[in-house]
């Protein structure tokens, strides 16, 4: 193996995991807060050296706002109380109109 080849896999691997948190995070929220703090919790103990302290507080999930419909938070666009997302009501529906092209 060569060493383009071990580069080449490292690469690869690194997408596959970063991807891989990308859906679990977009998926199971909750879950993977509680991975989150559970391993900046570990890194934190004042018994580990200053680097991975450092580091477990920079992965300290912040407060969760406990976003949901009528948050205003307007991330998703669905909340009522997002002024840009337009009620159905508005809407008009039209009827499908087929030509023949000859």
């Amino acid at each position: 193996m060569s060493a383009y080849d071990l580069l080449q896999d490292v690469i690869i691997g690194a997408i596959v995991f970063f991807s891989a948190l990308y859906v679990l995070r977009k998926l199971m929220p909750k879950w993977m807060r509680a991975r989150q703090q559970a391993l900046a919790t570990i890194l934190s103990k004042p018994a580990r050296p200053y680097l991975l302290r450092s580091l477990g507080a920079f992965l300290m999930p912040g407060e969760s706002s406990g976003g949901g419909c009528g948050s205003g938070c307007s991330t998703c666009s669905t909340c009522e109380s997002n002024p840009e997302a337009e009620p159905e009501a508005k809407l008009e529906a039209k009827p499908l109109e087929f030509q023949r092209h000859i």
